[in-house]
């Protein structure tokens, strides 16, 4: 092959100049996207959990910002603690701070992914020392990690800040291959590395982990790169240490793993779907090529926020592209496998690309379609392609040629990416762009209305009134959307003083009797509550409890929903007996969640039980950590002091008190 790439002799300077070149096009091209505003899950996730707001240096509010994750069975600590800083630093919830931090992060993956690829080829140079050419290694590794820090699929990455979670996770998956692929060119030179090895991967996993649980698949990353490169044959004197390396690392943590899945899969804390596991494994064969397509050459108005009106594979055959989906899936495999030796590289990246939807495109019940999935999965399939450009490529692609395809997709990246971020320069022009995309997307639906209604906030003479209403109207009438549209029509109302149309609570009461309720369907649920309680929402108590029963009746009731009726049991009901038996059921479903036992304690103690009310207040002083929940303890004490007062007195037992902050998530 002509050798047409910058020699080792070209100035020392060239690549970091370039480097510094790529930063600040990729900084220019996500600029506009900055000022946009927030999305979906950045609501829950950030604007609207108070306990992320810290503005003192307590260590007691650090700890509630730390632990703040809506969802309780995921920690996320360490973004958690980001979102904290941000808020802290910045004096405010401001989007623009966030996304720039977002930015910040994606630009020091870039680096590392530079890092860890510039080692690898290095290894591999080691292992295969007949090979020539090694001073092409950097500008290999640089196109790379260039081209990934363009892509028009990454942009959410950085633009949808609650998405830190994904890219902020990589960070340490990025780091940990870098310093595993270090330890490993001393091995291949024999010169140590096992202990390194071992490190680096269980110190940036475990960190990793508190970011997010993307970070798990680090030594699944690694063991790939072992298998594709494994062909060279100085490598196979280390053979049996590296089985033994990834016997801990993988083996072990892979039966933990499916033994943790076969008891949470199907149990009452799952997410609930409206498709079976079989029907999401052929969902995602055509959400996989999909994702290839995507990645490497996205066309106009393929991404998107929402991809949620995605039809569900119900057969081989139904639709026909599912069978075809998996048949190019299973050649794309084998013909990377069968070339392991001869184009390794190739092997690899097509590994990294499967191994990066390990988690997501199997058996979990996640939601089926979103582009951030593909963050690291997307510098496989670059590296795949770079290496059809670089290694044993055909006669007629020299060096030259292959500089100039990776230069022309650099611009096109940049220059879709950019178009995108334009996109989400604003949070109405983003709303309407999905919706115009996606017409049968609840979600896009969902959050036109929701944009609408913040642009609108109480004018109730507003000419976009009927717009929003609209677009929720639409939205509820979507076969497969859930209870939430119509749970905007009636905080709509609500807010703007109209009437409410009894069609949108016999439309929440009709969804949760026909299937078992969604993640969205108890925010729905929670959110009405809280609006009925807070006096924004007019009393409809009677149509609330018929919606929380009809979403009870389903089998294996989700912890989230027992608590929202046991909270509209203790402010709305006066039944004590129905609300300690609801707190006690969440109690044993979720043993350390802290305003269960808060509210358990606080019925008790209205009831005379002061006994039991003590004992739940020892329960939380042993969960208190650094201060975090002395509010809740004094609440309880307070309750209790209450109790004793009126035993005292000779006076009768109360009802509770309904405007206690009760809310169990």
């Amino acid at each position: 092959m002509t050798n047409d790439h910058p020699s080792p002799s070209a100035p020392s300077w060239r690549l970091p100049a370039l480097a510094v070149g790529a930063a600040l096009l990729v900084a220019a091209t996500y600029y506009p996207g900055l000022s946009g505003g927030f999305v979906y899950d950045d609501f829950p996730f950030i604007v609207d959990n108070q306990d992320l707001h810290v503005t003192t240096l307590q260590l007691s509010d650090w700890w509630r910002a730390i632990e703040s994750f809506p969802a309780a069975h995921q920690g996320r600590w360490l973004t958690m603690l980001t979102f904290a800083a941000n808020h802290y630093m910045s004096g405010g919830v401001d989007p623009f701070w966030l996304k720039l931090t977002n930015l910040a992060i994606h630009l020091v993956n870039g680096l590392l992914l530079f890092l860890a690829l510039k080692t690898l080829l290095a290894i591999f140079r080691a292992e295969n020392p007949d090979t020539d050419d090694a001073g092409r290694d950097g500008w290999i590794a640089f196109g790379v990690a260039s081209a990934w820090l363009l892509l028009p699929i990454n942009l959410t990455g950085v633009l949808y800040a609650a998405q830190r979670l994904e890219s902020f996770s990589n960070t340490f998956v990025f780091l940990g291959l870098w310093l595993y692929f270090r330890s490993r060119l001393r091995l291949a030179k024999d010169t140590g590395g096992m202990a390194g090895m071992a490190t680096a991967l269980v110190l940036c996993t475990g960190v990793g982990l508190l970011a997010k649980e993307s970070a798990v698949l680090l030594p699944l990353y690694a063991a790939c790169a072992e298998f594709a490169l494994g062909s060279a044959h100085r490598g196979y004197r280390h053979r049996r240490a590296i089985f033994s390396l990834y016997a801990g690392l993988l083996v072990l943590p892979l039966i933990f793993g499916l033994y943790w899945l076969s008891g949470w899969i199907g149990g009452g804390s799952t997410y609930e779907r409206s498709f079976t596991t079989a029907q999401r494994l052929m969902t995602e064969a055509r959400v996989l090529v999909d994702y290839i397509h995507w990645c490497l050459l996205p066309m106009p108005h393929s991404l998107s926020m929402y991809h949620d009106d995605i039809a569900i594979s119900k057969g081989l055959l139904s639709p026909p592209t599912t069978l075809l989906s998996l048949v190019v899936l299973a050649a794309l495999l084998g013909i990377a496998i069968a070339q392991r030796n001869r184009r390794p590289l190739f092997c690899l990246g097509v590994l990294w690309f499967f191994a990066g939807h390990a988690l997501t495109a199997t058996v979990i019940p996640l939601e089926l379609v979103y582009e951030h999935r593909n963050y690291f999965a997307s510098c496989g399939l670059l590296l795949s392609v770079a290496s059809l450009l670089t290694q044993r490529p055909p006669a007629f692609v020299t060096g030259r040629a292959a500089a100039t395809v990776a230069l022309v997709f650099i611009a096109f990246y940049a220059l879709s990416t950019n178009l995108r971020a334009r996109e989400w320069s604003h949070p109405l022009r983003l709303a309407l762009l999905e919706v115009d995309q996606h017409p049968q997307s609840p979600s896009a639906q969902y959050e036109l209305g929701r944009t609408l209604l913040v642009a609108i906030g109480d004018n109730a003479d507003s000419p976009m009134i009927q717009r929003a209403r609209d677009a929720l109207e639409t939205c509820m009438r979507i076969p497969d959307a859930n209870v939430l549209c119509a749970q905007g029509l009636i905080a709509m109302a609500a807010r703007l003083h109209q009437p409410m149309d009894p069609a949108w609570w016999q439309s929440i009461v009709a969804r949760l009797n026909m299937r078992t309720p969604t993640e969205s369907d108890i925010t729905a649920l929670q959110a009405l509550g809280k609006c009925q309680q807070e006096g924004r929402c007019p009393d409809q108590r009677d149509e609330l409890a018929a919606a929380l029963l009809a979403a009870l009746a389903h089998p294996n009731p989700n912890p989230r929903l027992i608590g929202a009726y046991a909270d509209f049991s203790m402010w709305a009901m006066n039944d004590p007996d129905l609300t300690e038996r609801l707190y006690r059921e969440l109690i044993e479903r979720k043993p350390r969640l802290v305003v269960a036992h808060a509210n358990y304690a606080i019925v008790l103690a209205a009831h005379g039980r002061l006994d039991e009310a003590r004992s739940e207040l020892r329960v939380l002083k042993g969960l208190n950590i650094l201060g975090s929940i002395d509010a809740s303890i004094a609440n309880v004490e307070e309750a209790i002091s209450l109790a004793q007062a009126r035993a005292a007195d000779g006076d009768s037992v109360p009802s509770v008190e309904r405007d206690r902050n009760t809310h169990s998530e």
